[in-house]
């Protein structure tokens, strides 16, 4: 949808109030305001109904920025229906995605600003032509071959000399910060005869599930879940910890570049699953669930064990615990891709080239990133959900439930452009027995573990031509699609047919020319960078 300016008044508003037809927007004044429209793949990202009344955070961002957001978030399949409006010429104006093959084609359809150029065109003036942080722009290159996008959620790099944490226990988060884990019910850790740190291995945790369904079958109370997983989600995130914690690294003996799905701890990763679903622990409709799924699952207090994105989700974290990694039987050391030179985010905001009115989105980008934006997004209204104390933002009660809330109040809302080092810069330290410190510990746990060794990821930040971005993206579509018939095999046998159908098919796809090429980037990024990742395993 393109960019429309629509005049409303007052004595239309009441008349399609009268007729019962509350639109999306509902302005009482005269004034003309810029719509601008928003596309996000984040299926459980919830946007706020946009209000332009003065008590609303929405209302006050129309006030500084004149412009209105009407949102478009998918419930299932967004990014097919994303790449339908790509081809035919129908991009929403803003385009926020964090699909790497949608990424791919955004960047090679010629369709999205680089941001360079859009800024200095419609708002040279804009805050981040000179604060942008510079290793993030080249890493950006590096991957896209412009910079294209803005990227959520930076944590590390130079955006930590722009934006400092303001106390050890935000560095830490810096330092070992891991959304993906293995989370534990502490009730129901207690009522079983277990603990914590006895579910270290893969053995153990194993055994753990088999005494929930065996307490099922026994009869009682309440029926446990054994295991949760990230519903539909559960590939970018189950599934990347269990090949993390079971030592897949992208490198082979020599050094060098190796997909992970080439990798034999991969299939350890992939057994695993196989092997919880063969014996009941996890139901085959779980891998199905929309995030509002799992988060009902979760808040009704029957599952035991969780694996998957622990922040994707609204838990009561001093309700959980975690031993950090999965042993796995094979001695393999966990590892942790974690990005050190530079981050590139999370969720990546291009911005199309069909907008009608550019300076305007250009003028709200920069209010949304900007200090002021941030502070009034993020956090609301001081003294209501914040108060200033020693110069930094110290969050009152109110401010939890509110940002939980977020779909409602606004509060939090604007994850595509949540800046982690900037919030982690304005905050006062957490405080002891907080449920911020319990979601710390659970955090940091798998990167603080003894036996987790951590690489850096941002040596893997290169581009490819677009013959190779093609092939990329047909490969991970084939992965998807294979990845589900492996884990839902019916039998060891089966599981191992399927698995060797994926390499064989892999193969001919071209996998190893596509490995050959990143190679090349990232033996050059190791050149630069004079670092390199270790073959651990």
């Amino acid at each position: 949808m393109s960019c429309k300016r629509f005049q409303i008044v007052f004595y239309i508003s009441a008349l399609l109030l009268l007729c019962g037809c509350t639109g999306h927007l509902v302005q009482e004044d005269s004034k003309e305001y810029v719509h601008i429209s928003l596309f996000c793949d984040v299926d459980f990202w919830v946007p706020p109904k946009w209000e332009t009344g003065e008590g609303s955070i929405t209302g006050k961002i129309t006030q500084k920025t004149n412009v209105v957001v009407d949102t478009n978030v998918p419930p299932q399949d967004a990014d097919n229906q994303l790449r339908l409006m790509l081809a035919n010429d129908e991009l929403p104006d803003v385009i926020s995605v964090t699909d790497e093959i949608t990424i791919n084609q955004l960047v090679t359809s010629g369709k999205v600003w680089k941001m360079e150029e859009f800024l200095e065109k419609y708002l040279p003036e804009s805050h981040l032509l000179q604060d942008f942080p510079e290793d993030v722009k080249e890493g950006m290159i590096k991957r896209d071959g412009d910079w294209y996008a803005y990227p959520s959620h930076l944590s590390c790099g130079d955006v930590t000399k722009i934006w400092p944490p303001s106390s050890q226990c935000y560095q830490d988060m810096v330092d070992y910060g891991y959304n993906n884990g293995i989370i534990w019910n502490k009730r129901l850790l207690e009522e079983l005869g277990l603990n914590v740190d006895s579910l270290k291995t893969e053995d153990q945790v194993l055994r753990a599930f088999q005494i929930a369904l065996d307490k099922n079958k026994a009869g009682g109370q309440e029926e446990i879940i054994p295991l949760l997983v990230d519903g539909q989600s559960y590939q970018g995130s189950t599934l990347i910890f269990l090949r993390d914690t079971f030592g897949a690294e992208p490198v082979d003996e020599t050094g060098a570049y190796t997909d992970f799905y080439l990798q034999p701890e991969m299939k350890d990763a992939l057994q695993f699953l196989n092997r919880v679903l063969q014996r009941g622990y996890l139901r085959p409709e779980c891998l199905t669930m929309s995030n509002a799924g799992i988060r009902d699952a979760m808040a009704e207090g029957r599952v035991l064990c969780f694996i998957g994105n622990t922040a994707n989700f609204d838990m009561e974290p001093r309700d959980w615990e975690t031993a950090g990694p999965i042993l796995s039987s094979t001695g393999k050391h966990p590892v942790y891709g974690k990005e050190q030179t530079t981050s590139l985010g999370w969720i990546n905001t291009f911005f199309s080239k069909s907008c009608e009115h550019p300076k305007e989105l250009a003028q709200w980008l920069d209010y949304m990133t900007g200090n002021e934006g941030m502070l009034l997004w993020c956090y609301g209204e001081e003294g209501v959900y914040y108060e200033w104390e020693d110069g930094l933002v110290r969050l009152k009660d109110s401010w939890k439930e509110a940002e939980r809330n977020s779909g409602k109040t606004g509060v939090g809302a604007w994850w595509m452009f949540a800046n982690s080092a900037w919030e982690r810069h304005v905050r006062a330290p957490y405080e002891k027995g907080s449920r911020d410190e319990a979601d710390t510990q659970i955090r940091t746990a798998y990167g603080k573990a003894k036996e987790t060794r951590i690489y850096d990821n941002s040596l893997l930040n290169f581009s490819l031509d677009e013959e190779m971005k093609g092939l990329e993206s047909q490969i991970a579509e084939y992965k998807k699609s294979q990845v589900a018939k492996i884990i839902l095999a019916a039998d060891d046998a089966q599981f191992e047919k399927e698995y060797q159908n994926m390499l064989e098919e892999l193969g001919e796809m071209g996998i190893q020319e596509l490995d050959r090429k990143k190679d090349e980037a990232y033996q050059k990024n190791c050149q630069e960078y004079q670092s390199r990742i270790p073959k651990v395993n």
